[in-house]
C-alpha cells in the first residue's frame, strides 16, 4: 500500500499545496499515485487459444504470400511501409496521449478529492464547535450523525466515512463507519500518520479498492484530526472512488487502440490508390515496351495525362519513332550493303575467270620461264585461287544473309562427307607435316542431310586446324544416336583464350593477325561453317585451352525437318559444369543404333 501524503492546512483550508510527510513525517509538496485497475479477459484469451492452431496457419500463408508481394510489387513495398510508419507513430502518440490524459486525471481528480474532503472537514468541525454535549452517550450519538451527514451530503464518488476517537485508552467515541465494507482501506499507514499528528496535515494515500460486481478500481483515502472537546480530538477518515475516472481512461484508451489500426489502414489504402495512380501507366508503358522489343514496332502508348507520366509517355513513343526510323534506316543499309557484295561478287566473277584462264595458260608454260618468272606465276595462280575462293564465300554469305541460302537434304551416309573434307585437306595436311587421325564406326550413319555443307563444314575446320596444329596431330571422330549425330574435330596445337572463342565464327577474324595463313584462307570459313550447321537445325561448340588446342563439336540432327535436338538428346556434349575442354557421353554409334544399322547395311560392301 502507498505511504500517506500529508497536506499542511487548517481544518477549513482547500489548498492541495504544503507540507507532504509519509508515515507521519511531513515534506514540502504534495505526492499521490493511482493503481490501475486491471481488466480480465480469461475468457477471451481461452477462446483464441482453442482456435489459435488454424490461425497460426492462416497467419503464415498469408505472411508468406505478403512477403512475396513485397518483393514482387513497388506499391506493395510502398504501402506496407505506410502502414507500418503510420501504426509506429500512432502507437507511439497514443502512449504519449495516454500517459499525458492519465496525468492530468490524475491530478484532476486528487484535486478534486482534496477539494471535498477539505469542505468535509470545515463542515464536521464547525458541527462539533457548535455542539454542547457533555455525556458519552450524547457524544456517540453526535459522532454518528455527523457521519451520516457527511455521507449523505458528500460527493458522489465518497463511498465511506470514518471516525475514530483520538484517544484509544479513553473508549468515550466507539468508531464510526457508514459503510464497514470499505473500512479496510483505511490502513495502519495513514492511521498512525494521522494519530500522531500535531498540525491538523490532511493525508492522503491511493488505494484500490475492490468492487462488489469484481475487479478493482483506483482510489484515495484522505484523512485529518478534528478537535471534540468532550472527547478530545477524533481522526476523520474519507475513502473517495476514482471508478469514473478510470473508465474514461479506459474508454479513452480502447478509442486510441481502435484509431491506431484503422488510421494505418486509411493511410494504406490512400497511398495505394495514389501510387495506383502512378504504377499502372508506368505498367503500361512497360508492357508496351516489351511488345517493341519483341518486335512490334507498331507498337505505342496512349497519352492519357499531362503530367509527369504524360511526359513519360509522350517521350516513350517518341523513341519508338525514332527507333523505328532508325532501324528502317539500318535495314536499308544492310540490304544496300548485301545487294553491293552480291552484285560486286557476280560482277567480279567474269575477270576472275579470265584472270584464271591466263594464269592456266601462264602455269602450262612455266618450265620456259627463267626461275623469278616462274616463282611469280606460281604465286599469281595461288592468289587467284584464294581470290575465287573468297567470291565464293562471299557469294555464299550474301545469299544466307538475303535468305535464299536452302538446303539439299538428302539420306546420306554422314561418314562420306567426313571422309571427302579430310582427302581434300590431306595435301596440305601432309605439307605441313600434320597427321590426320579419323576414326569412324564400321557402320553407316545414315541421316537427312546437304552432303556438300557438311563436307564443307569439316573441311572449313580441318584447314583451320591445320594452320593452328603446329604439327601436332588432329583427331576427328563421330557419334551418332537416334537423335543428333555429333562430328569431333580436335587439334593440340596453340589454342585460344575465353576473348579469342567469342570471336572465333565472326566475318574476317584472325586469331592470331601476325601469322601467316598457310592454307590461303578467305577469314570467312568457320563463319560459313556455323551457317550451313544452323541450317541443318544443328551448331558448332568449340572449347578451348591456350597451349592444348581447340576442340571443335558439329551437332547436327538426324533430320532436320523435326527441328533442332535438345542437348540432352545428343550423343557428345561438352561439360556445362565447366569451361574446360570436357565431355559427356562417347564416341561411337549407340547400342540400339548400332544393330538397326547393321541390319540396314547387311549384303552391302
Amino acid at each position: 500500500m502507498n505511504a500517506p501524503t500529508a497536506t499542511t492546512g487548517t481544518a477549513g483550508a482547500t489548498g492541495v499545496n504544503g507540507a507532504t510527510g509519509t508515515n507521519g513525517a511531513a515534506t514540502t509538496g504534495k505526492t499521490g499515485k493511482t493503481g490501475a485497475a486491471g481488466t480480465g479477459t480469461g475468457a477471451s484469451a481461452s477462446a483464441v487459444g482453442r482456435r489459435r492452431p488454424k490461425r497460426r496457419f492462416s497467419w503464415m500463408r498469408l505472411l508468406r504470400s505478403g512477403r512475396a508481394e513485397v518483393r514482387r510489387s513497388l506499391q506493395a513495398r510502398t504501402v506496407s511501409l505506410v502502414v507500418l510508419c503510420t501504426l509506429v507513430v500512432a502507437v507511439v502518440f497514443s502512449l504519449v496521449s495516454m500517459a499525458s490524459v492519465r496525468t492530468t486525471l490524475l491530478d484532476q481528480v486528487s484535486g478534486q478529492a482534496h477539494s471535498d474532503f477539505s469542505t468535509m472537514v470545515v463542515q464536521a468541525q464547525s458541527s462539533l464547535d457548535a455542539a454542547d454535549v457533555t455525556d458519552a452517550q450524547r457524544s456517540q450519538q453526535l459522532v454518528k450523525e455527523l457521519a451520516s451527514a457527511l455521507q449523505n451530503e458528500g460527493p458522489s464518488n465518497l463511498y465511506g466515512v470514518y471516525l475514530y476517537g483520538r484517544d484509544a485508552s479513553n473508549r468515550v467515541i466507539l468508531p464510526v463507519s457508514t459503510d464497514p465494507t470499505y473500512e479496510y482501506a483505511v490502513g495502519d499507514d495513514i492511521r498512525v500518520s494521522v494519530a500522531t499528528d500535531t498540525e491538523d496535515h490532511v493525508y492522503y494515500q491511493p488505494v484500490g479498492l475492490s468492487l462488489a460486481k469484481g475487479g478493482e478500481t483506483p482510489g484515495a483515502v484522505l484523512g485529518t484530526t478534528l478537535e471534540f472537546g468532550a472527547a478530545g480530538g477524533l481522526e476523520l477518515f474519507a475513502v473517495f472512488s476514482y471508478e469514473a475516472q478510470q473508465q474514461s481512461l479506459v474508454q479513452i484508451q480502447t478509442s486510441l487502440l481502435v484509431v491506431c489500426p484503422i488510421l494505418s489502414v486509411l493511410m494504406g489504402t490512400l497511398v495505394w490508390l495514389v501510387l495506383r495512380g502512378i504504377v499502372r501507366p508506368v505498367g503500361v508503358v512497360a508492357d508496351t515496351a516489351e511488345t517493341f522489343a519483341s518486335g512490334d514496332l507498331d507498337a505505342r502508348v496512349d497519352v492519357t495525362r499531362n503530367d509527369e507520366l504524360g511526359s513519360l509517355q509522350r517521350s516513350f513513343n517518341t523513341m519508338a519513332d525514332a527507333l523505328n526510323q532508325k532501324i528502317d534506316e539500318l535495314e536499308e543499309a544492310g540490304a544496300m550493303q548485301r545487294r553491293f557484295v552480291s552484285d560486286v561478287s557476280h560482277e567480279l566473277r567474269t575477270p576472275v575467270t579470265t584472270m584464271r584462264m591466263a594464269s592456266d595458260l601462264l602455269e602450262s608454260r612455266k618450265d620456259d620461264f627463267d626461275p623469278s618468272t616462274r616463282r611469280t606465276v606460281e604465286l599469281l595462280g595461288g592468289q587467284i585461287n584464294r581470290f575465287q575462293d573468297m567470291l565464293a564465300d562471299l557469294l555464299e554469305i550474301s545469299r544466307y544473309d538475303a535468305g535464299y541460302a536452302a538446303l539439299d537434304l538428302m539420306d546420306c551416309d554422314v561418314r562420306e562427307p567426313i571422309e571427302q573434307a579430310v582427302e581434300q585437306v590431306r595435301g596440305l595436311a601432309d605439307a605441313k607435316g600434320v597427321p590426320i587421325r579419323v576414326t569412324l564406326p564400321n557402320v553407316q550413319v545414315v541421316s537427312c542431310l546437304d552432303p556438300r555443307r557438311i563436307t564443307r563444314i569439316i573441311r572449313n575446320l580441318l584447314a583451320n586446324a591445320v594452320d593452328f596444329a603446329e604439327d601436332k596431330p588432329i583427331e576427328v571422330r563421330l557419334a551418332a544416336n537416334r537423335a543428333a549425330v555429333v562430328v569431333s574435330v580436335r587439334d593440340w596445337g596453340v589454342g585460344m583464350t575465353a576473348d579469342q572463342l567469342a570471336r572465333v565464327f565472326d566475318r574476317f577474324w584472325r586469331g592470331d593477325p601476325s601469322r601467316a595463313r598457310t592454307t590461303g584462307g578467305t577469314g570467312l570459313g568457320l563463319s560459313i561453317a556455323m551457317t550451313d550447321a544452323r541450317l541443318h537445325q544443328g551448331s558448332i561448340r568449340v572449347r578451348s585451352t591456350p597451349g592444348e588446342g581447340a576442340w571443335f563439336l558439329v551437332t547436327l540432327p538426324r533430320d532436320p525437318k523435326r527441328g533442332a535436338v535438345q542437348d540432352a538428346d545428343l550423343p557428345l556434349d561438352f561439360r556445362h559444369d565447366t569451361d574446360a575442354p570436357l565431355i559427356v557421353g562417347g564416341f561411337g554409334v549407340a547400342q540400339s543404333l548400332a544393330g538397326t544399322m547393321a541390319e540396314h547395311t547387311k549384303g552391302r560392301p
